[in-house]
C-alpha cells in the first residue's frame, strides 16, 4: 500500500471520527481534529497523490458526503449557542429590571 493511500485511509478515519464527536458533541475535539485532518489534506495532495484514480474519487467522495453532516451538526450546534445565548441575555435584563425597579 502506498504512503499516499494510506495517508488517504487515514483522513477517511479521521471523517469518520468527526462525525462521532459532533454525534456527542465533543466541539473541542471537533476542532483539534479538523485541523489535524485538514493539514493531512494539504499534505496528501501537495503533489499528485499516489492512488489507483477510482479509489482516489471514492474517498474524496465520502469525506465530501460526511463534510455536508457534520456541517448540518455544526449548523445545529450553532443555532443551539445562539438560541441559549439569547435565553441568557432576556434572563440578564429581566434581572436588570428587577434590581433597578426593587
Amino acid at each position: 500500500m502506498s504512503p499516499d493511500l494510506k495517508q488517504l485511509e487515514c483522513v477517511i478515519s479521521d471523517t469518520k471520527k468527526l462525525i462521532d464527536l459532533a454525534e456527542n458533541n465533543e466541539w473541542d475535539a471537533v476542532v483539534e481534529l479538523e485541523k489535524a485532518r485538514d493539514l493531512a489534506i494539504k499534505n496528501l495532495f501537495d503533489s499528485k497523490p499516489n492512488i489507483e484514480p477510482l479509489k482516489l474519487a471514492e474517498g474524496i467522495q465520502f469525506i465530501l458526503d460526511k463534510n455536508k453532516i457534520l456541517t448540518k451538526y455544526s449548523h445545529s450546534q450553532r443555532d443551539s449557542i445562539r438560541m441559549e445565548m439569547s435565553k441568557a441575555g432576556h434572563a440578564h435584563k429581566a434581572i436588570n429590571a428587577y434590581l433597578t425597579t426593587g
